[in-house]
């Protein structure tokens, strides 16, 4: 082999493993996503079963931990969080209760801004409603990257 045809292999393999990098990060960050999506679904699921349709005043981050109704892909310890920070719980009402995510990145809160709208009385991020079921509203894309491209990027789920 000449040098001219080594430093071509290297060239070739130095571009693969770039990509690969490329791409295990974006497929890790969509994982994450995924993960963060179901966990929310799950936790609703548990909280609604837990509560029925009884009042969620006393509704608590640590409530829900110490019954076990927070799915493992949402703790760390004995604290509820995401891969992007923290996730708190609490009753707007005694016929409501929300979850919120904060500090997301733009990404992964366009993805759970959209997330099954129909299982929420609303979605929202920060102060943007998004979606509110009984004014029959539609989630429109385009309020969605607004939103998303705010400074904070917190999406909160309220629920029944």
């Amino acid at each position: 082999m000449s040098l001219t045809e080594v430093l071509l292999s290297l060239a070739i393999m130095i571009g693969v493993i770039a990509g690969v990098a490329v791409n295990y990060a974006n497929v890790k960050e969509r994982n994450e996503e995924q993960q963060v999506m179901q966990g929310i679904e799950m936790l609703r699921a548990n909280i609604e079963q837990i509560y029925g349709h009884n009042s969620y005043t006393d509704i608590s981050n640590t409530l829900l931990v110490e019954s076990g109704a927070v799915p493992h892909s949402l703790l760390k310890g004995d604290t509820m969080t995401s891969p992007w920070g923290t996730i708190t719980v609490s009753a707007p009402s005694s016929t409501t209760y929300s979850i919120a995510l904060e500090n997301l990145p733009v990404a992964a809160c366009r993805t759970l801004a959209s997330l099954s709208t129909t299982s929420w009385k609303s979605v929202s991020v920060d102060d943007t409603v998004l979606f509110d079921r009984t004014e029959r509203s539609v989630v429109n894309p385009s309020s969605i990257l607004t939103a998303c491209n705010g400074d904070s990027r917190s999406v909160t789920f309220v629920g029944p």
